[in-house]
């Protein structure tokens, strides 16, 4: 996938064939269309650029990524999103929505040519067809479980076209991501060589697919496809056995990354700067407590007392706890005792970044250990067992165990409710900042209520800020409502 994304820093011409906005389709070009589009390098190239813009999601400080972190207890909230006082202007927002739709109209063009393409190695065409299949997937999917339902495009069209195909339902909208991903684990291969290794893989599709039954509490069919995942264990995937090498930078696409955003170092325009977003402005250099290579941003995403609390410190301390939150650091001459700073990510071993937006560290999509848990989680939730060998016991005490804590038995979770809240709490401290707890607490059913018992802190405003029901849902961005001008195709998400 490195290698991909060398071909995506190459072919910055060829990317201008696709809209950056889903209602500002621009017509295209005689040349870029009709013959931009006729071998297999083409398309190389062509999909480079579709990976290219999902990496826009996760690239920056002020990327979708930081954001869906801030809407959720693991963040201090101090900003309009992460208070819930967002509206339909929201920039972040309307940015997001604009590069899923992106990636839809560039998998879309994809799709529709090439069938008629001319490829030296046939096989590759079903890959190329699998990641665009995967793309607009896990397009269709990150719009639906934020902004509900969408329409429904699976061809190129104009910007007439567009305009006449109204809203679809939240359901309609998983089940085209869902086949989309269906056709992505029939075509995709096991993995790559080592020139492509980091491309979305059949595996990655099914455990994406498995992501998506278990925000439907689809357990039957969510347990199947992450079983196709765990069955290539340790062939293909297995937990590291140490916490911080899920994020250090030389092991990018190791065997707990099941599929991840690529990012290079070098200063060659590909790295990223969503971990110099962690970093305190002022940070002293060089700290023993907050190691960087170079201070940060002003207003830098800090972790809440909320998530501080939420380690287990008795009878043993959380190893992921000193891993991924730190306070007592030396910033602008002095301690501060009093911020929690997130460190989580700013680990590196292979490339030291030179500038704030050069880090070679890939960003999480889908960890091999979340594909472990939400199995376990699925199994107990089709039927609870109390056997402490059992695979959802077993599961999650591997995942404790590498965060240095005992295990659990069937004394302390003794039914399927206990069970289920060991597995709300281990998710919530094994994946912090991790862009998952917002959308796993709207899947279990209790977002509203944690955010407003996490609004009673003082640090938090103390109840100064309550969450409505209908804020589970992104507002659709004013300016789309604008282009459109049609309530009855594009209608705004309720109470906004």
């Amino acid at each position: 996938m490195k290698q991909l994304v060398y071909i995506l820093i190459a072919s910055v011409l060829f990317t201008l064939v696709s809209c950056d906005n889903f209602l500002d389709v621009t017509p295209q070009s005689n040349y870029t269309v009709e013959e931009g589009y006729k071998n297999e390098s083409d398309f190389q190239q062509a999909i480079s650029a579709a990976y290219g813009k999902q990496q826009l999601l996760y690239n920056s400080n002020s990327c979708w990524f930081m954001y869906i972190n801030h809407r959720s207890d693991d963040s201090r909230n101090a900003n309009n999103i992460g208070r819930f006082i967002d509206s339909s202007n929201e920039a972040t927002w309307a940015t997001a929505w604009k590069i899923y739709w992106s990636l839809i109209d560039r998998c879309n063009l994809i799709l529709d040519k090439i069938d008629d393409a001319e490829f030296t190695v046939e096989e590759n065409r079903d890959y190329i067809r699998g990641e665009a299949y995967m793309l607009r997937g896990y397009a269709y999917w990150s719009l639906g479980w934020q902004w509900g339902g969408m329409p429904i495009i699976t061809r190129s069209m104009t910007l007439n076209e567009l305009r006449k195909i109204p809203r679809s339902t939240q359901e309609v909208t998983f089940a085209q991501a869902a086949d989309d991903y269906k056709h992505a684990i029939g075509l995709l291969p096991e993995s790559w060589d080592s020139k492509n290794i980091g491309r979305a893989t059949r595996y990655a599709a099914a455990g994406m697919l498995g992501r998506l039954y278990m925000f439907q509490r689809n357990f039957g069919e969510a347990k199947k496809y992450l079983e196709m995942v765990i069955q290539q264990e340790p062939k293909l995937y297995k937990m590291e056995s140490n916490y911080e090498d899920c994020f250090i930078d030389s092991k990018d696409n190791g065997k707990e990354r099941v599929w991840e955003v690529q990012f290079i170092g070098g200063q060659v325009g590909e790295g990223n700067s969503f971990i110099t977003g962690f970093i305190p402005e002022k940070l002293t250099l060089p700290n023993t407590a907050y190691q960087a290579p170079f201070t940060g941003y002003s207003g830098n995403m800090r972790a809440s007392e909320n998530m501080w609390d939420a380690y287990e410190t008795s009878p043993n301390t959380d190893k992921r706890k000193a891993l991924s939150v730190v306070t007592n650091v030396k910033v602008n001459g002095t301690y501060d005792t009093q911020s929690k700073l997130i460190l989580k990510y700013c680990k590196w071993d292979a490339y030291t970044p030179k500038e704030k937006n050069d880090w070679a560290n890939n960003l999480p999509i889908l960890r091999y250990t979340d594909v472990k848990m939400m199995y376990a989680e699925a199994l107990n939730e089709l039927e609870y067992t109390n056997e402490v060998d059992s695979e959802p016991f077993k599961i999650l005490n591997e995942v404790r165990a590498r965060a240095g804590l005992d295990a659990l038995t069937p004394v302390e979770l003794y039914d399927q409710e206990t069970f289920r809240n060991a597995i709300i709490q281990e998710r919530r401290v094994e994946f912090a900042f991790e862009g998952l707890r917002w959308c796993d607490l709207i899947r279990w059913g209790i977002a509203v209520s944690t955010m407003n018992d996490h609004f009673m802190h003082r640090d938090e405003g103390s109840g100064r800020y309550i969450v409505k029901d209908y804020q589970i849902l992104f507002p659709i961005p004013f300016a789309e409502m604008a282009a459109y001008n049609d309530p009855s195709v594009m209608w705004q998400n309720e109470g906004y």
